[in-house]
């Protein structure tokens, strides 16, 4: 009876652990994007105004914080993809008794790609904003 309920409280953890990956997945994915959708729409709305400021705005360089966003999509997903290798991982690991601990080398290439993608995102916004700054 105890086992029952400690492989049953184990499974709630980890399908917990899952939800919460997910979404933190989400969030990477929404930050990189919502922040390269917002600038290319700030952008363009400038570019179409006929005035001295907005010369000036498009003639400020956005390609690399751009390019961080984006870059921070790409690290996004491969970390994604690499949370997938990190599960199937502990699944042959438990059906198939494989060596344990093997999950461990994909579970750090997935959180070295989150990392990696919240500092792109922090480095293009910090980069986006200084070229804002530029325009006061």
């Amino acid at each position: 009876m105890a086992a029952d309920f400690n492989q049953e409280r184990a499974f709630k953890f980890l399908d917990s652990m899952f939800q919460i990956s997910l979404a933190g997945f989400k969030l990477l994915a929404l930050l990189n994007g919502g922040a390269a959708v917002a600038l290319l729409a700030y952008l363009g709305n400038i570019a179409g105004k006929k005035t001295a400021s907005a010369v000036a705005v498009v003639s400020l360089d956005f390609r690399l914080p751009m390019a961080l966003f984006i870059l921070g999509l790409v690290f996004c997903a491969g970390a994604y993809g690499f949370s997938y290798a990190t599960q199937y991982s502990l699944w042959e690991e438990a059906v198939n008794a494989k060596t344990p601990g093997r999950h461990m080398r994909w579970f750090y290439a997935s959180l070295t790609m989150c990392v990696l993608s919240v500092s792109a995102f922090m480095v293009g916004s910090f980069l986006a904003a200084q070229r804002f700054q530029l325009l006061m």
